[in-house]
């Protein structure tokens, strides 16, 4: 017990350090202050303090000061936000990727770009999304499915892309084979971005997992990880104050081995991960916004034994969707209108060619697809000011989903109340419905791994909220208690020895969630949050109830700048961690950063990141056997132009 305090009572003796430096730092910088204004929540701008949601605003430089270049990294030293990975550098199985899960919700977190849904099969790959081509991200927890549909029903975070960039260059090298370069180049109405970031092979991180059968030889074996890139483009072009063209191009290469006790290769996995998002986005600044866009991602996965280096085994899948989003705001001194339409058309197919064991053969060529999907949206909501103080909105939406899987129609509501007690202080209480459909992969797909299940059903469930907000400008303050109740939630089970998805009974998760900013002076800030939830399952009505994920996260970080430096310390427990399967308590994780920045002369600034301060040894996911990699350093210049 007394092992397990320690990380929390260094959290809270690093923000106690922080209160009692904050009286020495006395020269004054520009005045900091939390961005109070979000798109996302309700459809249209509004206050934070007049939002009835959990709503938080991430600037991307902001979100630079954890020492991400990721939205994904950057965001999993934020309060309530629940981060689970495989490897290093976000390297992953083919359909995965590291996660980001609100309120709890493995799969239930939707990500937007833009506003626009960006998921592919339930993976968002916010790993890949590169933090030079983000202007800002807000995260809204608790179902957001009535404006944006499908997966929304634990949050959603969307990231809205720059609509101009800054003449700058990057350039950092660091231990473990870390390499990030970049550049952004502003010229008129035309801004572009592109970079890459590298990390270098890893050895063995994972304890022995089982005995691998390599043509009839049984040898034990690791997991551990090769080189691996990322890759960005983002381009913007403003053709005037109402139309603008958005693209962004984002690559994952990587490799995952299985090794042997002397780091010899027995099998070897490579990844090839490429996605494009592509948006026209038309606002007359009158109420009308008008959005097509076309989304890609394409995999490609070969892999051998090393015996047979020769023989490779294959995959590859290209998942497409496209569509367009039209809005329409109305508004008076005491009402509110919105009303939307979206409709898009998804394609699915995946090839491949796999081993047939115990021999080196291959099994027939194999094609699932073409698969397609066509959705079709209309959504309301009305927003009516009762008094000075209190605004009540309703909402609705109707899903019509026809597809080779079946056709399915949802009708999602909600209702929303907000209270303001003054001008710095407001109540609300929220609650709606949510739905998530299965993916083309959870449908059809299945392997020498992996069982298809064509009869699985969506996913429906509610989300009730109330919270309190204050906000003076420089202290934030907000307390949120939530209930999410959710039926047929999609899960995976074993069945002849391969892993299904199914639907299970029950979710359910009940918990509260604080977080606390103060601008302690003009140049130290200090933020500290947490969340305190119990979220479980069952599999069947009749099964007992079982715990998943983690029950408590505490976070802090304390960020200083003064004339030229900046310095910003990130840290994140998450404690109470169980393995699903085995219902078993699983070690906390602490997540850590120190970013520090100078700026030794005009327009350029030098930059040190350390990863995993403390050097922990922490199972990524509570599910898995796999480690974090040690303490990683990266040494930067930034030089604007």
């Amino acid at each position: 017990m007394i092992k397990r305090m320690i990380p929390l009572n260094l959290l809270l003796g690093l923000s106690i350090l922080a209160t009692g430096n904050a009286a020495a730092q006395t020269e004054a910088l520009q005045e900091y202050s939390l961005p109070g204004m979000n798109v996302t929540a309700l459809g249209y701008e509004k206050s934070n303090l007049e939002t009835p949601a959990d709503v938080t605003v991430y600037s991307g430089e902001e979100l630079k000061k954890t020492g991400a270049n990721d939205v994904a990294n950057a965001l999993k030293y934020k309060a309530g936000v629940y981060f689970t990975q495989m490897g290093p550098h976000d390297q992953s199985w083919i359909t995965g990727n590291s996660t980001l899960s609100l309120r709890g919700v493995k799969g239930g977190t939707l990500v937007l770009i833009n506003g626009v849904p960006a998921s592919f099969n339930n993976a968002s790959h916010l790993d890949m999304m590169n933090l030079d081509t983000v202007e800002k991200v807000e995260v809204v927890k608790g179902g957001g499915a009535v404006l944006y549909g499908s997966e929304a029903y634990g949050g959603v975070i969307n990231v809205i892309t720059k609509d101009s960039y800054k003449n700058s260059v990057h350039v950092a090298v660091g231990n473990k084979g870390q390499r990030d370069y970049s550049a952004n180049i502003g010229a008129g109405k035309l801004g572009v971005s592109f970079g890459r970031n590298e990390m270098g092979e890893t050895g063995i991180l994972s304890e022995k997992i089982n005995t691998k059968n390599v043509f009839g030889t049984n040898i034990p074996y690791y997991m551990g990880y090769g080189d691996s890139k990322k890759d960005h483009i983002g381009v913007s072009y403003k053709f005037d104050d109402n139309l603008q063209f958005n693209y962004m191009f984002n690559k994952k290469k990587y490799t995952i081995d299985y090794l042997s006790a002397n780091e010899e290769i027995v099998q070897h996995f490579m990844y090839d991960d490429r996605e494009h998002f592509a948006q026209m986005h038309f606002d007359d600044k009158k109420g009308l916004e008008a959005t097509a866009y076309y989304n890609e991602r394409s995999i490609r996965n070969p892999d051998y034994w090393a015996v047979t280096p020769n023989v490779l085994e294959w995959e590859r899948s290209n998942h497409k969707h496209y569509g367009a989003d039209v809005k329409k705001v109305w508004e008076n001194e005491d009402d509110k209108i919105l009303v939307g339409i979206n409709t898009k058309r998804e394609l699915y197919i995946n090839e491949n060619q796999k081993f047939k064991y115990p021999t080196n053969n291959l099994k027939d060529y194999a094609c699932f697809g073409t698969f397609a999907l066509n959705g079709y949206s209309l959504y309301g909501q009305y927003d009516r000011k009762l008094s000075d103080a209190t605004n009540l909105v309703l909402s609705m939406r109707e899903d019509l989903v026809r597809s080779d899987a079946g056709n399915y129609d949802a009708f999602l509501p909600q209702l929303q109340v907000l209270t303001k007690l003054d001008s710095e202080i407001s109540l609300y209480a929220n609650a709606g419905r949510s739905f998530r459909m299965p993916t083309f992969r959870q449908l059809y797909y299945s392997s020498g791994m992996i069982a298809s299940n064509p009869d699985l059903k969506p996913e429906y469930g509610w989300n009730y909220e109330a919270g309190y907000k204050h906000d003076n400008g420089k202290e934030q303050f907000k307390a949120a208690v939530f209930h999410i109740d959710l039926d047929d939630q999609i899960t995976s089970r074993k069945v002849n020895g391969l892993s299904q998805s199914y639907n299970a009974a029950k979710y359910k998760n009940t918990g509260i969630e604080l977080s606390y900013t103060n601008q302690l002076d003009e140049n130290l800030t200090w933020t500290v949050g947490g969340i305190y939830s119990k979220p479980q399952n069952k599999t069947t009505n009749t099964a007992p109830w079982k715990d998943v994920l983690g029950k408590y996260q505490v976070m802090t970080s304390i960020d200083y700048q003064h004339d030229k430096t900046n310095a910003s310390l990130n840290l994140s427990y998450m404690g109470g961690r169980v393995n699903n399967s085995k219902q078993t308590d699983v070690k906390p994780i602490l997540l850590s950063n120190l970013h520090v920045g100078h700026e030794v002369f005009a327009n350029a600034t030098l930059t040190l990141d350390i990863n995993n301060i403390f050097n922990r040894r922490d199972l990524t996911d509570p599910d898995g056997l796999y480690y974090t990699q040690g303490r990683t350093f990266l040494v930067g210049l930034n030089y604007n132009f």
